[in-house]
């Protein structure tokens, strides 16, 4: 996979297109199906369109030879060295490391098409997303808030928190031109080491970041109530079919892309498990919906059929078969950012032993990681209860300030 710029620019010049816009997704290898159930919409919808799908966890190129205007790239295509690939795979997981990487794609992108979109795996395009070529243009950097409008009082499923818990913008969408690229250095910076889950610091892998980065780069708000519909936002973007058309009735726009966040394929009516959101049990169960859940399972169903047994993740081992926990992931982040550039590797079979000894070495810096996380949690479930330990306990407290400081220390 090597050289893939200079590959997939002679493609695009093969074919007698232009290279204004190219579409691209992040997966581990257990969701492929839903990949390419993403893949099957946009030959639908944009049949001159191509799509790349990054697997973060192995090389999959053999899935494009059948597949037009379908490229597979891995880790290393992003520029990326064999040792910063393992500290990456080391300190995140699964869902960290996929949003990671995603400005490093974008960019990478960017060196041959004009205009680079991501797509979350689980989105379902529906309709051609005209409307982007001309908003990338003006904007550089193109997101799509949660929500367009107020939530209604009587919308008790969800409330604006969510905002304030995973982000402003959903980020199983966004689009860049190369006026953009400041924004990817930006965003990478952060989401090289703190792409993270950690509701306790208010972080939410590479979401959160955004807020700041559309302030600071002047990111544009794509106010269109048909992109990135999904069941955080179906109380304002419910659909129904009018002639061969699926349309807004609140705007009167298009359904251009669903995302199927928390989809069971084999539950489609429920619509998210994530969100513990049955839409059966709620107001917005239309038919409308039903069928274009319908559609999308059999779709992801019918390539997990082809694919075959889903894999394990590539990286929830190390080279010795161990599962690597999360307080061990966190540990070695932490030592990287205290300054050890020579850090054994998990997934080398020659750093084994040595990475056994690490282990070992590091389980007080695990204790310490998670001491600061019940130090943090405790000053704001048990309010009170910190106020006494403050004034009745001060040597304890003076401890349980120093794991209160360490905690929310992100970065140095």
């Amino acid at each position: 996979m090597r050289g893939i710029v200079g590959e997939l620019e002679n493609a695009v010049i093969d074919s007698g297109r232009g290279l204004k816009g190219i579409y691209c997704t992040i997966v581990a290898q257990n969701y492929l199906g839903q990949a390419l159930a993403l893949y099957s919409s946009v030959r639908e919808q944009e049949p001159d369109r191509d799509l790349v799908i990054l697997v973060v966890d192995a090389d999959r190129g053999e899935l494009a030879h059948s597949r037009s205007h379908l490229r597979i790239l891995g880790l290393e295509d992003l520029g990326l060295d064999a040792q910063e690939i393992d500290r990456l795979a080391m300190i995140y997981d699964v869902v960290e490391l996929s949003t990671a990487v995603k400005p490093l794609l974008l960019k990478l992108l960017l060196d041959t098409y004009e205009q680079a979109v991501y797509l979350d795996p689980d989105m379902f395009v529906i309709g051609a997303l005209t409307e982007l070529e001309g908003a990338i243009d003006e904007y550089g950097v193109v997101l799509t808030p949660h929500f367009l409008s107020p939530i209604p009082a009587e919308v008790t499923h969800i409330t604006e928190v969510h905002s304030l818990t995973v982000g402003v913008h959903n980020l199983g969408f966004c689009a860049v031109g190369r006026a953009g690229i400041p924004f990817l250095d930006w965003w990478w910076g952060h989401l090289k080491r703190e792409c993270l889950i950690y509701p306790l610091l208010g972080l939410f892998v590479d979401q959160k970041w955004t807020d700041v980065g559309a302030n600071l780069f002047g990111a544009h708000s794509l106010r269109h109530h048909g992109y990135n519909v999904g069941p955080w936002n179906l109380h304002e973007r419910l659909f129904e079919m009018r002639g061969s058309d699926l349309v807004i009735p609140a705007s009167g726009e298009p359904l251009r892309l669903m995302h199927f966040s928390g989809f069971d394929p084999r539950d489609p009516g429920a619509i998210s498990e994530r969100l513990n959101m049955d839409m059966r049990n709620l107001a917005l169960d239309t038919p409308a919906l039903r069928d274009i859940s319908e559609i999308y399972a059999q779709r992801v169903l019918d390539a997990e059929k082809i694919l075959g047994p889903k894999p394990q993740y590539g990286y929830v081992k190390d080279s010795s078969g161990r599962v690597i926990s999360k307080r061990m992931r966190r540990a070695y982040r932490k030592a990287l950012i205290d300054g050890d550039t020579n850090l054994p590797s998990p997934f080398r079979a020659a750093d084994a032993s040595e990475f056994r000894s690490w282990k070992l070495s590091a389980s007080k810096k695990m204790i310490g990681i998670s001491a600061g996380d019940s130090a943090l949690a405790f000053k704001y479930a048990l309010p009170d209860e910190f106020g006494r330990l403050k004034s009745t306990l001060p040597k304890q407290f003076r401890w349980l300030r120093t794991r209160l400081l360490s905690a929310t220390k992100v970065r140095r």
